[in-house]
């Protein structure tokens, strides 16, 4: 691993997630919805502010950086 790969971190969007769009609203370029209306992330995105903003607005708890 590189050092600007350990910069890089794994979000998901875990089964609880109701397709409120709050995180596609706030972070488009990491997330978006899926043809059932539940959102999902793409990997290996750097971490930013507008990822924690987005994980912070989910209103169940469902996006997560993976360890």
């Amino acid at each position: 691993m590189t050092h600007e790969d350990s910069q890089l971190w794994d979000v998901y969007v875990n089964e609880d997630c109701i397709g409120c769009s709050a995180c596609v609203a706030i972070c488009w370029e990491v997330f978006d919805l899926d043809d059932e209306g539940k959102a999902f992330s793409k990997k290996w995105i750097k971490q930013s502010e507008s990822v924690d903003d987005a994980i912070s607005a989910c209103p169940v708890n469902a996006i997560h950086y993976k360890d």
